[in-house]
C-alpha cells in the first residue's frame, strides 16, 4: 500500500494487491466467463440479424429478448 495523498480536505490512498486463486475457483471463474461469453454472443447475433432486417434494437429490447 502507499501512503495517502492529501488534496484539500480529502484523502486518497491506493491499494494494490494480488488475488490467488485455487484451481477450483479458477475453474468456476473461467466457467462463468464462458457463459457471459456465450450471451454475448447471442446479443450480438440477434443484433445483426435485427440490423439486417432492418430493425433497430436498444440495449433494452435485446435485455427483453434474451431473458423472455
Amino acid at each position: 500500500m502507499t501512503a495517502p495523498v492529501e488534496a484539500g480536505d480529502v484523502a486518497y490512498a491506493r491499494y494494490s494487491f494480488r488475488l490467488r486463486l485455487s484451481s477450483s475457483a479458477r475453474s468456476a471463474l473461467l466457467a462463468e466467463w464462458d457463459r457471459c461469453r456465450w450471451v454475448w454472443n447471442q446479443c450480438v447475433a440477434v443484433s445483426r440479424a435485427a440490423r439486417t432486417a432492418g430493425e433497430e434494437r436498444g440495449p433494452a429490447a435485446l435485455d427483453r429478448t434474451l431473458t423472455g
